[in-house]
């Protein structure tokens, strides 16, 4: 018989995807018969006053940015975005919830009961790419029809994700396959320079010689990456020229790691610039949730790197050793592991996240500089955790669990238990 071989980590391409949905409807206070649909789809939604919320209240004891929603593969996560009153669940007081569906949210006088509906299928587009962005995996073939109807507007645009998402690749292609794409692309790094430094290179001053990027992007595409470390006398500035103020015919796209709906209810954010901002808001999938792009992405990093053609297949052996690797640096840490790879060969298999850590990016501080909350922090760390131990520990015992589970002080069903949620 002949012999079909199969690579392990490539898989066929769905044409549709099913969104977790669920269903909150209002059924006691000021906004009674109010029913919102939520599925994984979608970004996330926010609930309060403010003319932001996608789920807004007329409840006067409700914050104007009071908590937010989030649907993924498997439950809706509820935030408590530091209101004044409070968010319940069930009658117990949260700062952030799973739910699963049958639950009651008391926010002020309101009560909301939720409701789990059967999965929505997506359509997936059928390209792999949106111009240099390349994604197989449904979170982000959702999302490159999205980019393309960005890209054929001059909508602000407000790109989330962890840091090495690919949020500045992302914005050049929304450049390049836009209108502007003959005009400038000009780039600030807000997290890079001393905030009294920001205003000058912005707006320019009248001892620089250059004027100020806005000037030089006249025309373009400013791309602002993590805006949120603007102070606040330069988000006002910025709303200004995105309302039309000052002359300025430029496109502004804007980058954050940051959870901006808390620095909004704390007021670290202005609300006005975020406001002007989400009607382009985009969430980058971290990597850890790219199920299959681990695959393609290493593929054509590996290919970029090759001199002749005979050198461009990956090693086998590549791949597999990351094959639960979280990735906490997402694509900047992928393709740091090529390049590693590339140019140390079998001295480079040693590879973690060495090339993150030296850029500020190994796991503890790419948790850390999420800002997420201390549950979902907590969770990710521990999970990183057990996953490091596990390996370690059986790699010592010849993979013998019964022997790994003895040296670890825990019950061999326990050890199981941990290695199977693994996995």
């Amino acid at each position: 018989m002949a012999t079909v071989r199969r690579e392990r980590f490539t898989r066929p391409k769905p044409a549709s995807a099913a969104a977790t949905t669920f269903v909150l409807a209002v059924v006691e206070g000021p906004d009674t018969g109010m029913v919102v649909t939520l599925d994984a789809s979608g970004p996330r939604a926010l609930l309060g006053q403010s003319p932001v919320c996608s789920l807004r209240l007329t409840d006067p004891e409700v914050s104007r940015r009071h908590a937010s929603l989030a649907v993924t593969a498997s439950h809706l996560q509820l935030i408590d975005l530091g209101s004044t009153n409070g968010t319940t669940v069930n009658g117990v007081l949260i700062k952030e919830a799973s739910l699963v569906g049958g639950e009651a949210i008391r926010v002020g006088r309101t009560v909301m009961q939720v409701r789990r509906e059967a999965p929505r299928f997506v359509e997936l587009a059928q390209s792999s790419s949106f111009g240099r962005v390349l994604g197989e995996s449904p979170a982000m073939r959702k999302l490159f029809p999205v980019l393309a109807s960005l890209a054929a507007s001059d909508t602000p645009v407000l790109l989330e994700g962890e840091a090495g998402t690919g949020k500045e690749l992302v914005a050049e292609e929304l450049h390049l396959a836009g209108r502007r794409k003959d005009a400038p692309f000009v780039t600030l790094d807000a997290s890079a320079l001393p905030t009294q430094e920001l205003a000058a290179r912005l707006f320019g001053a009248p001892e620089q010689e250059e004027p100020g990027l806005l000037e030089q992007a006249r025309g373009g595409v400013l791309f602002i990456n993590e805006v949120g470390n603007l102070p606040r006398d330069i988000q006002t500035r910025l709303h200004d020229v995105i309302a039309g103020a000052g002359g300025h015919d430029v496109r502004i796209i804007a980058g954050t790691r940051r959870d901006l709906d808390r620095d909004v209810a704390s007021g670290r954010f202005a609300e006005e610039l975020f406001f002007a901002l989400a009607a382009g808001r985009v969430e980058l999938p971290p990597l850890r949730e790219r199920e299959g792009d681990v695959a393609l992405l290493a593929r054509q990093f590996w290919k970029e790197l090759a001199t002749n053609e005979a050198e461009q297949a990956l090693p086998e052996d590549f791949l597999p050793r990351f094959e639960h690797y979280p990735w906490p640096g997402n694509v900047r840490e992928l393709k740091s592991a090529v390049v590693a790879r590339s140019a140390l060969g079998e001295l480079g298999q040693a590879y973690r996240s060495e090339e993150a850590k030296d850029s500020g990016l190994d796991f503890l501080s790419a948790v850390i500089e999420d800002d997420l909350p201390f549950p979902s922090a907590r969770e990710r760390v521990v999970k990183e955790f057990e996953r490091r131990y596990v390996e370690r520990v059986l790699a010592r015992h010849g993979g013998s669990v019964t022997k790994a589970a003895r040296a670890s002080g825990v019950a061999h069903r326990y050890f199981q238990l941990i290695r199977a949620r693994l996995k």
